[in-house]
């Protein structure tokens, strides 16, 4: 049996030298051997097992990070990940969210089970540990989670058109020895995406109905209809779209391509006609920006560019008199107001489209979701263009409300209802897609938006599945004001689920009397045992909406590259971000040392930095999601640092951008003293007036600066001020900064806002200006004089609103002067007119700052080691004193 599959021989040859059953049962023994080395899941144990075998184990070969995976006992869907470190359980939740993604808390959602623990025992990310290459041998995890599997008789069968060997293998005479339908072969690919790719129509359709995922996706993140319209299949891709109900618009999260990207660069042009006359939209966007015609071009299909380029688009559905409320001074607060009074409680999906507040020649799309409302701006740059972040270009409005009432795309639900300006309730004239075995609910949520609206449900709840447990908890990622939310590159790492603080070697463990399987003993792969295949197979779960609508997928070396790595970037990002204009450095001139932290798109390095001669330390700023949108807002904050040229202001020295691999790294100044939070929080108290008021200085003078080059930094507080030495600190962080003249209040539906910094207009309206930065600078103000403690405590963001518009503010603290708590006061006047200009703030520190020390010599460090040298000298200070003066309460200030 061992030598049947050397050679790639036909699946009809094969079933003639041997029986259908002895090529199962050898797919069933290639898949245990294959699946021997991740024998670490475990089912149906409980927290206290999963530690009584943790502990056996770890009796017998100490080793820290030793690990095993369970069930959750709290979603039937996801699984816990157990481990010990330094003789202590932890315990963390890994969520499946969509297909074969998963991620622990906020990490990156990787493609496989499988791939997910290789990911952690090569790193942390947020982790107590480094997972062991040791763990509790149990058994493989489920075929049908992980990204690549075993090549199969059903998948060689399903490759090769032969219709009567898969109703064969699927048939109740095989039950106990065929495969899992939805299990993925060494290339990654699952049996429906073999059949689609090659167009066999009538497997196609026998696998669909003996239940194969219609939306899982092969190790390229494509879907069967990707893989259809890449073949060439014109039938096959009607008969997904029409029987199998497949969203034509489903997108590839690796290249963020959908099937008319695929049909039109593999000139499939029979499947771009079908594609269109489904109402696909004609010019969708890749993750770097190209349509279907442009990536046409590129691959010179001449058959799909004369489709693309002739097609015209038809009468867009809705009307601008539903929804448009384009009357002068109509903002996001009139919006609001609007939506609110119009019925008891807004409907999940009720919506309308007004003027861009700061930028007339935009419109905005203002949406009602889960008790809040959100605010997207619509990009109008010519008359035949409007677009909403990285969604389809359309040629006009109607055509994109059309588009966002049929799915979300990226929006947090489907566009359901609208309010026009008689203040009446306008149900969309757009069905909303809703996979086949849902089709019978669509009535009944059209009936429930038209007579009871403030019971709808979401068009993503009406997504979920019959058997979806109610018990599955979602995680919320819109947040609101309900609570408040840091930075989008803060540098935390992730906590642990829960973790249990007990000595493993003590009885105080559960007694359950468990051992880990031999080494020798033979894992075991479940079958189904059930003649009905479909009966057992667990409902796709699609939990899209809690990551923002949006997979970001890790694309890991051992995965194959998609073809948008190779494509280039495309000349409408050039010049948008005058990308010319940055200094671009080779990735040859760059070394990484060590990790500093990470925040949401990004990983921080130290490293070094060879230029001619010279080598310098710097801080390598390293984009890992490489989506269009993220690669936008990197190379924004790369322009804008590139315009500041200051002493009071983190230097640029250039960007990385390596066609080869993909790589984007920031390359800025390297602070070994960190950011002057943390150096408040550890020097508690003992850093001096006269320093706070240096900085402060400092900061408003770099700010002015800032203010006169039009461009606003939003994110302004403690944590993004970086000590270069304790005589200088440097605005950092520009990720969240716009250009002035720029409408800057869209919220994209994974960003992280930290309200507790904002100004009024800002949390109610989403106005950002100069004067909203002063407050911000206010409140910076605020955690320097208070050394490090948290504004306004554990306060929520609605109560920090609340609170601020009767007129309350942070009070003044123990160490903070009368002059300087006054200076806030005016960084906090609710009028943003009444508060200073930076230039007049700078005025005001001057009047109260003597710039020199007491005893009048400025320090000065000009190189890393006058730095270091000052760092140590200072902790040994530091640390004489506390040896000294242990008992007195009065410390010596710096």
């Amino acid at each position: 049996m061992n030598s049947i599959y050397k050679q790639d021989q036909s699946i009809t040859y094969l079933i003639k030298t041997h029986s259908l059953i002895d090529l199962l049962d050898k797919d069933h023994d290639d898949l245990i051997k294959q699946s021997y080395s991740i024998s670490y899941y475990h089912p149906n144990i409980d927290r206290s097992q999963a530690e009584q075998l943790l502990k056996t184990k770890y009796i017998a070969s100490p080793c820290d990070g030793l690990f095993l995976l369970r069930d959750c006992s709290a979603s039937p869907y996801d699984f816990s990940l157990s481990l010990i470190y330094n003789k202590i359980f932890f315990h963390y939740k890994i969520q499946l969210i969509y297909d074969i993604y998963f991620s622990i808390d906020s990490g990156p959602q990787i493609a496989g089970i499988e791939n997910l623990i290789q990911f952690y025992q090569e790193r942390t990310d947020g982790l107590i540990c480094i997972l062991s290459k040791e763990f509790v041998k149990g058994q493989p995890p489920p075929v049908t989670l992980r990204l690549v599997g075993s090549t199969n008789t059903l998948h060689r069968a399903c490759q090769q058109g032969n219709f009567d060997i898969v109703k064969k293998v699927l048939s109740s005479e095989y039950y106990i020895h065929r495969p899992d339908i939805n299990a993925k072969d060494s290339q990654g690919s699952t049996a429906l995406h073999r059949a689609s790719f090659f167009g066999h129509d009538d497997i196609v359709r026998l696998l669909i109905k003996a239940g194969s995922h219609v939306l899982a996706r092969d190790i390229n993140g494509a879907t069967i209809l990707h893989r259809a319209a890449a073949g060439n299949c014109p039938s096959t891709l009607a008969i997904l779209i029409n029987e199998g109900q497949v969203d034509y618009e489903e997108r590839n999260y690796k290249n963020r391509w959908v099937p008319l990207h695929e049909a039109a660069f593999y000139n499939s042009a029979a499947c771009v006609q079908i594609l269109l006359d489904c109402g696909a939209p004609l010019r969708p966007r890749t993750d770097q920006g190209k349509t279907p015609l442009e990536l046409a071009e590129e691959s010179k299909s001449d058959a799909s560019i004369n489709i693309l380029r002739q097609y015209k688009t038809p009468p867009a559905k809705s009307s601008r008199l539903d929804w448009l409320h384009d009357q002068s001074n109509f903002d996001r607060l009139s919006a609001k107001q609007l939506m609110e009074s119009s019925i008891d409680k807004p409907t999940n999906g009720m919506f309308i489209v007004r003027r861009s507040s700061a930028n007339l020649n935009n419109y905005a799309l203002t949406l009602f979701y889960d008790n809040d409302f959100f605010n997207f701006e619509i990009i109008h740059p010519n008359e035949t263009t409007f677009y909403i972040d990285d969604g389809p270009f359309f040629d006009s409005l109607e055509h994109l409300v059309d588009h966002y009432c049929r799915i979300p795309d990226g929006l947090p639900t489907t566009l359901m209802c609208s309010v026009n300006r008689s203040k009446e309730i306008v149900l969309s004239r757009i069905q909303p897609f809703i996979a086949s075995h849902m089709n019978n609910q669509t009535k009944d949520i059209k009936t429930g938006l038209k007579y009871n609206f403030s019971h709808q449900k979401s068009v993503e709840e009406t997504k979920s599945l019959p058997n979806i447990q109610s018990s599955t908890h979602r995680s919320k990622v819109f947040s609101s004001l309900n609570s408040s939310m840091t930075s989008l590159n803060s540098l935390s790492s992730r906590s642990c689920a829960s973790s249990v603080q007990e000595n493993v070697l003590s009885d105080s463990s559960s007694s359950l009397s468990l051992s880990s399987p031999p080494s020798s003993s033979k894992p075991k792969i479940s079958l189904i045992q059930d003649e009905n295949p479909s009966k057992n197979l667990k409902s796709f779960v699609d939990r899209r909406n809690t990551v923002g609508g949006k997979i970001r997928s890790l694309t890991s070396d051992y995965q194959t590259e998609s073809r948008s790595n190779q494509l280039e970037i495309p000349a409408m990002e050039r010049e948008t971000y005058k990308y010319y204009e940055l200094n671009v450095i080779s990735p040859d001139q760059i070394h990484k040392t060590a990790k500093l932290g990470e925040g949401e798109f990004g990983e921080v390095y130290e490293g070094f930095y060879r230029e001619a001669s010279t080598t310098i330390p710097v801080a390598i700023k390293v984009l890992k999601d490489y989506s269009y949108s993220a690669k936008q807002d990197f190379l924004r904050e790369a322009e804008h640092m590139s315009k500041l040229n200051h002493h009071c202001i983190c230097k640029l020295y250039g960007i990385v951008d390596s066609n080869d691999n993909g790589t984007m790294m920031m390359i800025i100044e390297l602070f070994l003293f960190g950011s002057m939070l943390d150096y408040l929080t550890k020097y508690k108290f003992r850093v001096s007036e006269y320093r706070l008021k240096l900085w402060a200085s400092q900061i408003a003078d770099g700010m002015e600066y800032m203010e006169s080059k039009g461009i606003i930094h939003r994110d302004l507080a403690a944590r993004n001020i970086l000590l270069q030495s304790t005589d200088q600190v440097k605005i950092s962080d520009f990720g969240l900064s716009r250009c002035i003249d720029s409408d800057v209040y869209v919220q994209k539906s994974d960003s992280k806002i930290p309200v507790k910094w904002y100004a009024p207009e800002a949390i109610s309206l989403g106005k950002f200006t100069s004067k909203s930065d002063v407050w911000s600078v206010g409140v910076t103000f605020w955690e320097m004089f208070s050394y490090g403690d948290v504004p306004y405590g554990d306060m929520s963001g609605s109560d920090v609103y609340y609170s601020l518009k009767h007129g309350k503010r942070l009070e003044q603290t123990t160490y903070c002067p009368e002059y300087m708590y006054q200076i806030m006061l005016k960084c906090w006047e609710w009028d943003e007119k009444d508060r200073p200009t930076f230039q007049q703030l700078v005025q005001l520190l001057k009047k109260e700052f003597n710039p020199l020390p007491p005893n009048g010599n400025r320090r000065k460090s000009t190189s890393i080691g006058d730095l270091i040298n000052e760092q140590t000298n200072e902790q040994h200070e530091m640390n004489n004193n506390n040896e000294n003066n242990h008992e007195s309460s009065n410390i010596t200030k710096l």
